[in-house]
């Protein structure tokens, strides 16, 4: 037999390889990967912020819900309006909710109109002119497009979708006020809304397009480039929003923007090319009032007079307005609303009412 001064011993490598394991126990094995994990998470951080900014950030712009777009300005009654709530749904399946208030000032209302607010608005932004036209005999509905105030939707076009809004309101009218005959009256991105909408109505009484444009690439680039460089008087603009359409405009970013949109919403941002100059060739006989003013920031003069140009129908006016606003309504309210209830009065032939009060913004 072989004693145990005979048996060989373990080889020393061996026995350093068990020292070394017998140092670095499990738990401190644990949270080395624990680290390792956490420093890749750290050095990707920035390339997510970067791809976050790049892309979901800007697309954010047009996502609800925002604040803005659903905050009203003022209860209904401050506008001298006493409406009802109601519901409809869009073509595509949006549920919408808008104001109704039948005109009482005469024994028959003369017609309805539907107003439609612009981008990042909603309903009560419309008010105003509402309870203004409501003196003068017209039914108003008041339509809160996808996205915006009460109604459903996660996400807004500016306008072709819209388009759809503004369609499902007139079928609901059709359906409850039997017998008036219909009005739009839109503004900005609303009045571009409003066109689409009348090209496929036909029947319609009157369009009044506040502010319109040809091109929503060139507004918002227009918006960008006034919100970059604001006068004094402007007012404030969260940063957050001005930050989101820069880059949602920025060259190296913008078609990145609006992929993310479509991967988020299922619909491309951006319609077919020239779908508004299609839109208003096509509206023929229904009488169009356009109005703009003087020195709008995001929709030049000359915009407008093309629109007036292209549109089809010989029953077509334009009308500028005083002011430097993006909405005809600011520099004269007083002169805007009579100007569009002249116009409406025309259309329909009705008799215009006297107002029993002077017309001054009540917000």
């Amino acid at each position: 037999m072989t004693g145990p001064a005979n048996m060989e011993s373990p080889p020393r490598k061996q026995t350093q390889r068990r020292r070394h394991q017998t140092i670095v126990s499990p738990a401190l094995q644990r949270d080395i990967r624990s680290l390792k994990r956490v420093g890749l998470i750290l050095a990707l951080l920035p390339l997510t912020a970067a791809v976050y900014l790049i892309t979901l950030f800007p697309s954010g712009f047009f996502m609800a819900p925002q604040e803005a777009w659903t905050r009203p300005l003022a209860p209904a009654w401050r506008f001298g309006l006493s409406p009802r709530t109601v519901s409809f749904q869009s073509a595509d399946g949006i549920p919408l909710k808008a104001w109704w208030e039948r005109a009482w000032s005469v024994p028959v209302p003369k017609c309805t109109v539907i107003l439609v607010h612009g981008s990042q608005s909603n309903k009560t932004g419309m008010a105003f002119t509402a309870g203004r036209l409501l003196l003068q005999g017209f039914s108003v509905l008041l339509l809160d497009l996808r996205a915006h105030g009460e109604s459903g939707g996660n996400y807004s076009t500016l306008d072709y979708k819209e388009a759809l809004d503004v369609e499902a309101a007139v079928r609901w009218v059709e359906a409850n006020a039997s017998g008036d005959r219909i009005a739009l009256l839109g503004h900005s991105s609303g009045a571009v809304a409003a066109l689409l909408a009348a090209a496929q109505t036909p029947g319609l009484a009157a369009v009044v397009a506040d502010s319109a444009y040809l091109d929503k690439t060139d507004v918002l680039r227009r918006e960008n480039d006034f919100l970059s460089h604001p006068p004094p008087n402007a007012a404030a603009v969260p940063f957050a929003r001005r930050m989101r359409l820069w880059l949602f405009m920025a060259p190296g970013s913008s078609w990145l923007s609006r992929e993310t949109f479509r991967l988020r919403t299922g619909v491309p941002f951006d319609a077919p090319e020239g779908y508004v100059r299609d839109a208003v060739g096509r509206i023929d006989r229904t009488p169009v009032l356009y109005l703009a003013s003087e020195n709008d920031p995001n929709v030049p003069r000359a915009a407008t007079g093309e629109l007036y140009r292209l549109t089809a129908s010989p029953r077509k006016r334009l009308s500028i307005q005083p002011g430097a606003f993006h909405s005809a309504l600011g520099g004269d309210p007083r002169g805007y609303i009579a100007t569009v209830a002249a116009f409406l009065d025309a259309a329909l032939g009705t008799k215009p009412v006297s107002l029993p009060e002077p017309i001054e913004p009540e917000l």
